[in-house]
C-alpha cells in the first residue's frame, strides 16, 4: 500500500487546496476560493495527472501540433487572465497557431479567471455567442450582455 492510498480525504485534500490557491492572483484571498473549488473533494487522478504530462512532454512544440492548430477551421474562443502567473507564451502561441480565434484577457484575473472574474468571463463568453448584441448588454431572449470592456484581440475570420 502506498503512502498516498493511506492519506484520509483531509489528508489528501488541504495540500491540493494549498496548490490550487497559488492559481489565484489575489494572494491575500486565494486559500477561500481554492477552497470553495476542493468543495465537494474529488480525489486527485495521478494516473491522468501522468498520463497528461507524459502527453505535453511529447508534443510541446512539436511541428505537428502547430500543424494541427492551423487546420482547425472552428471559431476558438480563448479567456485568460493578464495576471497569470504562467508564462504568456503558450497562450500566445496558441491564439498565433489558430486561424479562428478571439481572444480575450481579462486585465486582473490570473489562472482562473472564471472564479476571478466571473462577470467578466460571462461577458467574454457571451459577446463571443452573441457578438452584434446591443450595447446595453442586454442580448433579447439570451439574459445575456455584449462585449466586455476587456482587453480583446480577433483575427479576422
Amino acid at each position: 500500500m502506498t503512502d498516498r492510498a493511506r492519506r484520509t480525504e483531509a489528508e489528501e485534500r488541504e495540500p491540493a487546496v494549498l496548490r490550487r490557491s497559488a492559481e489565484f492572483e489575489d494572494r491575500e484571498r486565494a486559500l477561500d476560493p481554492a477552497r470553495r473549488m476542493a468543495d465537494p473533494w474529488f480525489a486527485i487522478n495521478s494516473a491522468c495527472n501522468r498520463a497528461l504530462d507524459d502527453e505535453r512532454a511529447r508534443t510541446w512544440g512539436a511541428p505537428e501540433l502547430h500543424t494541427a492548430c492551423r487546420a482547425l477551421d472552428v471559431p476558438v474562443l480563448i479567456i485568460d487572465g493578464a495576471r497569470d502567473v504562467r508564462p504568456r507564451t503558450a497562450v500566445d502561441s496558441l491564439t498565433e497557431a489558430l486561424p479562428r480565434v478571439h481572444r480575450v484577457t481579462l486585465p486582473d484575473a490570473g489562472h482562473l479567471p472564471w472564479a476571478e472574474d466571473p462577470e467578466g468571463f460571462r461577458k467574454a463568453v457571451a459577446g463571443a455567442l452573441w457578438p452584434a448584441a446591443p450595447a446595453d448588454g442586454r442580448t433579447a431572449g439570451h439574459g445575456g450582455v455584449a462585449r466586455s470592456a476587456v482587453s480583446d484581440s480577433r483575427k479576422s475570420e
